[in-house]
């Protein structure tokens, strides 16, 4: 089950926290996630974003109604040399592997409908689950709440990131590019002149085989053995780097108090619409 918190919808404080304390009570009594109103942001920058209004019930991602997905995952965490380094070479082939084999699967799985079908032949998203974050900081015993901490994951992120779109897009040229490219290039091709010109170097350039490529969870900022550590929590800025999100909670976190719970949610909001503001800044650019 999952309740969608719209923190941005102002109800009275006393019916608030009302909701919140009802929450609360509920977070380990029933398989309930909250999650939170957001967009899917695409990796190919030729796309738009698209709003998440359904949920993934077995991996709790956040996406487009009647939307196909290929889900992976790879934990970072599992990459790290006793010194702290990253052995990046090995995570490389292993991303590769998961744009390799989530593209062939797309061409041999069963998909539930009709729409789900088009939506695979379409758009062709992957979904790799990007985990182990505060696993990783745990084992290097890095300060969760330093920024140094924050901007070492966050190029670990973009170097994942611009892996992942690396062989996405030679794939792209290789295969074709995914056919939602056309589609949102449709009225720029119809007017010709340099604007058409300008679109077909863009493509050539940009275009990639898989609309959307990566996810996260905000769970995972968390080391994964033990209770949560509210200290991770300045961790949480990472998400901005994922494509969609997950809210299925995996760790403990019976010792927090309700005002705890709270604000950590009310914290991923604010991340979330800061991101969304950046995207449209960038589009308007």
């Amino acid at each position: 089950m999952f309740f969608v918190m719209d923190i941005l919808s102002r109800p009275s404080p006393r019916s608030a926290d009302g909701i919140w304390r009802h929450l609360w009570e509920m977070r380990d009594a029933v398989p309930i996630s909250i999650v939170l109103p957001t967009v899917v942001s695409p990796a190919c920058p030729l796309l738009a974003e698209e709003r998440a209004d359904s949920v993934l019930s077995a991996t709790g991602i956040q996406v487009p109604q009647n939307s196909a997905w290929i889900p992976m995952q790879v934990d970072v965490s599992r990459f790290v040399h006793d010194n702290g380094d990253i052995r990046l070479k090995a995570l490389e082939r292993v991303l590769n592997h998961c744009v390799d084999r989530g593209d062939s699967l797309h061409d041999s799985r069963t998909w539930s409908s009709s729409a789900v079908q088009f939506d695979s032949w379409l758009n062709r998203r992957l979904a790799v689950a990007i985990r182990g974050w505060g696993d990783l900081v745990s084992r290097r015993g890095a300060d969760p709440g330093a920024f140094r901490t924050l901007k070492e994951l966050e190029e670990l992120a973009e170097f994942i990131a611009g892996t992942l779109r690396a062989r996405s897009h030679v794939l792209a040229r290789e295969r074709g590019y995914c056919p939602a490219v056309d589609v949102a290039g449709m009225k720029v091709l119809s007017g010709g002149g340099e604007m058409k010109l300008r679109w077909q170097r863009a493509v050539d350039h940009a275009a990639l085989r898989h609309r959307n490529l990566t996810t996260m969870s905000v769970w995972d900022v968390f080391p994964q053995a033990g209770p949560a550590d509210l200290r991770y929590v300045d961790l949480l800025p990472l998400m901005r780097c994922a494509n969609c999100l997950s809210f299925q909670r995996s760790v403990d976190i019976s010792h927090w108090k309700i005002n705890e719970f709270r604000r950590f949610y009310e914290r991923v909001s604010a991340i979330l619409r800061s991101k969304f503001d950046a995207g449209q800044i960038a589009k308007q650019v």
